[in-house]
């Protein structure tokens, strides 16, 4: 490509990386990456904070408001640590460390928490056994049985699971993933989107996922020689054995990194504090795109990538088209608005804990199913929201609790009398904990953990510290049909807009870390 100027809205992790490995492949270009906000990473969010102990000493602890930890299957963010230099900043988990073998469940009504079994031992003496075995029978010795449906063989994560596994096994294990990944309900939440690896096993096991996963375990499956190449360097090496890993000042290290080289690199300009409000063709001798900010600046340019979120990309389109008379107002694009995102509420909670009377037992944490009778209806009247329902978890709209000083301890000072943990409130549930002021919530968040836990409020210590972060509309949920819906979305964008332009984001192709990244890798490769 000759001497360009590609625009990139948007600053969160597909923007950074759209940004970056375009100025990889094409240095000779000019990048202009613009961002609302005056930060870049979106709902990545790392700090570090002091804690003063009960015997006068501090402890530094690190605080994630976001996603926390990332798995060794990304490749192109293992990548991104080899090319930035970020492997001294590594903190892993092996596969064999109790962050990684105990994961739980709490279900209501039952005391304390339920470890999910792990192997055949553990599942025959598990209170889950009940659960479990007549699941994993049925879908082993069912036949096959996938639906015909408008969505091309697509349906809800829900009904996928209730299908091959029962309707128990739907609720209890289905929901409480998909609060854990998507903070969503999993009856709306498309299977073939959010676990694809799900529908593969089912098919090649001829209709059964366990049939699937035995077969896929016999046929250890061979590197495909045609596979993308990644420039991975030593950092593969380091991830042998690991389960989850993240970074010793939190996930907020790889914005960081991914802004330090943007901003050494003469060709790219990062532009934050600058709302996009209008995008119109070009209507000059040079072919491309203008983009318009609210400060007042326009920005020409002949490449347009947005990552911007679906909706708000919808809301400039729609601004600029309420004029008819604007002949280069970009087209507008469908099913922009057809998802509609969870708001989730993370609650930091730092905990007195000791070597004797430890605040939780060890793993990586816990999540909450959908309770039996569905989610409670939104009453409409905040103050009934907040009040009514007592101290249940569908009152509170728990899904989830994360035992940070677990996994990540390698984060805080060592040896340090405490407990770091994380919980996850609202998704599909009404928002009545997010009415509570701060204060509030996090002593109904205390009171809840332990009863969680299955001990006393008391036993368990008061908090040394606490922080709320509200995040509305924070995770995208695709609905049953996505993918369809982003193939024509993707049409019309190379129809109406042209081949210079690309529509990106975790809306489009997936919400981690390394689906994102991924994504922004892949901008711009037919230019």
């Amino acid at each position: 490509m000759a001497s360009k100027h590609i625009a990139v809205l948007g600053g969160g992790l597909t923007g950074l990386s759209s940004a970056f490995h375009l100025s990889r492949r094409f240095p000779r270009a000019r990048i202009t990456l613009l961002e609302k906000s005056q930060r870049l990473g979106g709902w990545v969010r790392s700090k570090r904070v002091n804690i003063r102990m009960a015997d006068g000493s501090e402890a530094s602890v690190l605080l994630e408001a976001g996603p926390r930890t990332l798995r060794p299957n990304g490749l192109a963010v293992l990548e991104l640590v080899n090319l930035l230099g970020l492997s001294p900043s590594l903190i892993t988990v092996p596969r064999t460390a109790p962050a990684a073998r105990s994961r739980f469940l709490h279900i209501e009504g039952i005391p304390g928490l339920l470890r999910v079994p792990t192997s055949l031992r553990d599942l025959l003496t598990s209170p889950l056994a009940r659960t479990l075995v007549p699941a994993v029978l049925k879908d082993a010795f069912a036949p096959a049985n996938r639906p015909q449906t408008e969505h091309e063989d697509d349906e809800s994560v829900d009904a996928f699971l209730t299908r091959r596994f029962g309707a128990e096994f739907a609720r209890s294990f289905g929901s409480a993933l998909v609060h854990g990944i998507y903070a969503a309900d999993a009856r709306e939440l498309s299977a073939r989107t959010a676990f694809p690896s799900l529908l593969a096993l089912e098919a090649r096991g001829y209709g059964s996922v366990v049939r699937g996963a035995v077969v896929s375990a016999i046929r250890a499956k061979k590197r495909d020689k045609g596979m993308e190449r990644y420039d991975l360097g030593d950092v593969q090496r380091l991830m042998k054995g690991v389960s989850v890993y993240s970074f010793r000042d939190g996930m907020e290290t790889l914005v960081e990194a991914v802004k330090r080289e943007l901003d050494i690199n003469q060709n790219v300009e990062v532009l934050t504090g600058e709302e996009v409000i209008a995008l119109r063709k070009a209507d000059g001798e040079i072919r491309g795109f203008e983009v318009k900010t609210a400060s007042g600046r326009t920005i020409p340019c002949t490449h347009l990538v947005s990552a911007l979120p679906l909706q708000a990309l919808h809301r400039i389109l729609h601004r600029i088209n309420r004029s008819p008379s604007d002949a280069h107002a970009l087209p507008p694009l469908p099913h922009l608005t057809a998802n509609t995102p969870s708001s989730v509420t993370v609650v930091n909670l730092i905990l007195p804990s000791a070597p004797g009377a430890p605040a939780h037992p060890p793993g990586f944490g816990y999540l909450v199913p959908r309770p039996p009778g569905g989610y409670p209806l939104p009453s409409g009247n905040r103050e009934e929201e907040t009040e009514r329902g007592g101290e249940t978890d569908s009152a509170l709209g728990v899904l989830g609790t994360v035992f940070d000083s677990c996994a990540l301890s390698a984060q805080d000072t060592p040896g340090a009398p405490l407990a770091k943990v994380t919980m996850m409130l609202g998704g599909p549930y009404p928002p009545r904990g997010a009415h509570l002021a701060d204060g509030a919530l996090v002593a109904r968040c205390h009171r809840t953990l332990a009863r969680h836990l299955g001990a006393d409020v008391s036993a368990l210590g008061e908090p040394l510290y606490a922080e709320v972060h509200r995040h509305e509309g924070c995770i995208p949920t695709p609905g049953v049909g996505h993918l369809a819906r982003m193939r024509e979305m993707r049409e019309a964008v190379r129809r109406e807009w042209g081949e210079g332009a690309e529509v990106v984001g975790a809306e489009v192709g997936g919400v981690s870390v390394g689906e994102c990244v991924e994504m922004g890798r892949a901008v711009g490769r037919s230019w």
